[in-house]
């Protein structure tokens, strides 16, 4: 490292960037801060360093966004992030006026529909969640976390069509995602058609045997099928994958 590199923000910022992909991430929080020392007003730092520190220290982070949000009012990044850091803290209305910021300065960020449909869905509101999820993948299309979010609202709204779509695309992206194999055969429970359920289950046990939720699901369809003893048999297998981490 030359001595013009030391005193260059961008270099220190762009270590950072390599620490943080690498999952180093106390490691980058340095390395931010360090360009920070440098240039108190470097954006890039600024809301890099409060993304790592959102789910530690959630007060420091809120700072350092604000501290952003001061240098640029305009910065789209920044509002996304610092609405994260609300809904962390359980505070709806401000979470909410962060989304809707970053929307009213560029609504072609699928982030912040994606993450103020998911703020609409952690409160029951789920047709608005699916409208935001809707427009998230508009923009981007295989969003494996927005069409599974959006499944879920279709589900809760008793859209079991619709949810099953999303689950068809996802797994047309990622055919080993077991979360959505599983659900499907959730959907087929609700049915009423219970073999064809279990086929879905074992296919997701066999990517995630140690899925509680699946064998949760299997058991039940099982029992609708008369099939007591091995029902009993995955409760179990549930039973102790729940209590193994629940510590």
């Amino acid at each position: 490292m030359s001595r013009n590199e030391q005193r260059n923000p961008e270099y220190w910022v762009n270590m950072g960037y390599s620490l943080t992909a690498e999952g180093k991430d106390e490691q980058a929080k340095k390395y931010y801060k360090k360009a920070l020392e440098l240039d108190p007003k470097n954006l890039v730092a600024l809301v890099n360093l409060a993304k790592g520190l959102n789910v530690c220290n959630l007060e420091e982070s809120k700072e350092y966004l604000r501290r952003a949000i001061g240098i640029n009012s305009n910065l789209v990044e920044a509002w996304i992030n610092l609405g994260v850091v609300y809904g962390l803290e359980k505070n709806y209305q401000k979470e909410m006026e962060c989304y809707n910021k970053a929307i009213s300065l560029d609504s072609s960020k699928p982030e912040a529909w994606h993450n103020r449909g998911r703020a609409y869905k952690e409160r029951g509101l789920f047709t608005a969640a699916i409208h935001d999820y809707n427009e998230a993948l508009r923009l981007k299309s295989d969003r494996i976390g927005t069409l599974y979010e959006k499944a879920y609202s279709h589900t809760r709204l008793q859209q079991f069509e619709e949810a099953d779509m999303c689950y068809d695309k996802i797994l047309q992206i990622d055919p080993l995602h077991a979360d959505s194999i599983s659900d499907k055969g959730a959907i087929l429970c609700i049915k009423g058609r219970y073999r064809e359920a279990l086929h879905f289950f074992d296919k997701a046990l066999k990517i995630d045997k140690r899925n509680a939720r699946t064998l949760r699901n299997k058991a039940k369809a099982l029992r609708a099928l008369r099939r007591t003893r091995t029902a009993k048999h995955c409760d179990l297998g549930a039973s102790n994958i729940e209590s193994e981490t629940s510590f």
